[in-house]
């Protein structure tokens, strides 16, 4: 049986299209938090340095973990109250966008009504998780570059670990994909289903919803638990050489530790980092998209001949 050409799926403009003309202002907030991250990042060194000072008797030595302290809680004092206002227009670009959109090429309201919603998720990676990567890459990367200043071994030691997390983490992305796209597809069936008052259909629904976000939970609970074990043994190393770094103040293996526990509190962030990012690619993929009933319609028939002629060669 020949199959039907399906009419090509429209899709909307790109969905960075609509925060283009914000582009100046959010890039202005992530330099800003580039720049609280670095004072941050500073914390550890500069409180070593005060450490040997204090035991010196030399207190000008506390200068520059007080200054770093100060600017950055005026860097991000300000930055959170920009960011407020700057992300709320952002918000509502995108989702008056994608309303008229797809309304406009026939797409039912109550999967417009899910993807409005999904729309904010979307506003909300730029506002929280883009400053969240932003942070861990600097936290990992500024920590483990200080660690090799310290000492090489310690500085190699650590570096190794990413390996590791790195192939984790890209297993872990494609697992996150599927699951999400599973999700987001339940979600946007949902207001569907309770329309339809079946009680059995609603609870095969929402047992389908906890499926996906369990799945997930436990996707990012192993990845999470596997790295924090390395990190326990590669802290475990850090130390023991620490003790033994000849001539080595008091400051220094305080510094050392802090910055061996940064590089790590970060890494805590990328199974969620990851796991957001795979959302977000569906949630954009949903977003500009907008197909007409017509364009849905070819492909779930395409979807079910494809099933029975799996099911034949079975």
């Amino acid at each position: 049986m020949s199959r039907p050409i399906a009419k090509p799926k429209p899709r909307g403009p790109s969905a960075l299209e609509a925060i283009r003309p914000f582009q100046t202002r959010i890039g202005l907030t992530y330099f800003l938090t580039f720049v609280e991250d670095l004072l941050e990042l500073s914390y550890p060194w500069a409180t070593g340095l005060a450490i040997d000072g204090l035991l010196a008797h030399n207190y000008w030595q506390a200068a520059p973990i007080i200054v770093a302290w100060m600017l950055r809680s005026m860097f991000g004092c300000f930055r959170q109250m920009y960011d407020t206002r700057l992300y709320t227009s952002v918000y509502n670009a995108i989702v008056t966008d994608t309303i008229l959109r797809q309304r406009a090429r026939g797409v039912p309201a109550t999967t417009v009504s899910a993807r409005s919603a999904m729309s904010r998720e979307f506003v909300t990676f730029f506002e929280k998780e883009v400053p969240v990567i932003f942070t861990s890459v600097v936290g990992i990367v500024g920590s483990a570059l200080i660690l090799f200043y310290y000492d090489l071994i310690i500085g190699a030691v650590t570096a190794l670990l990413f390996v590791p997390v790195y192939l984790i983490n890209r297993v872990y992305s494609r697992r996150s994909l599927k699951l999400n796209t599973g999700l987001n597809d339940q979600l946007e069936r949902e207001v569907d289903i309770i329309e339809t008052a079946d009680p059995e259909a609603i609870r095969q629904h929402f047992i389908g919803v906890q499926t996906c976000r369990v799945k997930l939970s436990d996707a990012e609970a192993f990845n999470w638990t596997t790295v924090e074990v390395l990190s326990i043994a590669v802290f475990i190393a850090v130390l023991v050489r620490a003790t033994y770094l000849p001539s080595t103040e008091t400051g220094d293996i305080f510094a050392i530790l802090v910055y061996v526990w940064r590089l790590m509190e970060n890494l805590d962030n990328v199974p969620t980092i990851v796991q957001q990012i795979a959302r977000l690619v569906d949630i954009r993929t949903r977003i500009e998209g907008g197909a007409s009933i017509e364009a849905i319609g070819a492909e779930i028939e395409r979807g079910q001949e494809e099933d029975e002629e799996e099911a034949r060669r079975i």
